[in-house]
């Protein structure tokens, strides 16, 4: 039992990496994409490539970590340690960019929130409230919006993929 914890540990970290590479590099269309809109549409493409990995990576683990006989525990269990190390390293990339490069970028944020919610009927009183809010941290963003969304974002998409990737069989070729 300690074995299978620690092969799922490490084929969660070693397809983290690789996710939060890529993570990273969709990241930065994020960044260039508030000058240029057109890199901005194209990180919003690269969202795809998120469920595909991860679809990817549980079939891989299928065949390799769990010889075939993954069950669904396992497979939520690697989706959200995978995420949870892919998030890891973005998160210092997001990091990064809130707290030297862009530091207006949470308050422009939560300006555009304020905005939005101003457009809907909410109530004056909840308006009031929510402007009296104070800004988080960079960290206290990082933490909440990167690693606790992409977790949580790993459970969701997990549901969906695990099954599918358990019941993949590769077609052989003669």
């Amino acid at each position: 039992m300690e074995s299978n914890k620690n092969q799922i540990l490490n084929y969660a970290m070693q397809a983290g990496l690789v996710l939060g590479v890529y993570w990273v590099f969709k990241y930065l269309f994020v960044i260039t994409g508030e000058l240029h809109p057109l890199l901005s549409f194209i990180g919003t493409i690269l969202s795809i490539g998120t469920p595909l990995l991860l679809f990817y990576f549980l079939v891989k683990y299928n065949r390799e970590g769990a010889d075939g006989g993954m069950s669904f525990g396992q497979g939520i269990q690697f989706s959200i340690l995978l995420f949870f190390f892919a998030s890891l390293l973005e998160s210092l990339v997001v990091l990064l960019h809130v707290k030297w490069i862009d530091p207006l970028f949470i308050g422009g944020i939560y300006d555009a929130m304020m905005e939005m919610a101003s457009q809907f009927s909410i109530g004056k009183e909840l308006a009031a409230q929510l402007a009296d809010q104070p800004l988080p941290g960079a960290v206290t963003y990082v933490f909440s919006n990167v690693i606790m969304a992409d977790v949580f974002l790993g459970l969701i998409l997990s549901l969906i993929i695990v099954p599918a990737a358990m019941h993949y069989k590769r077609k052989e070729t003669a």
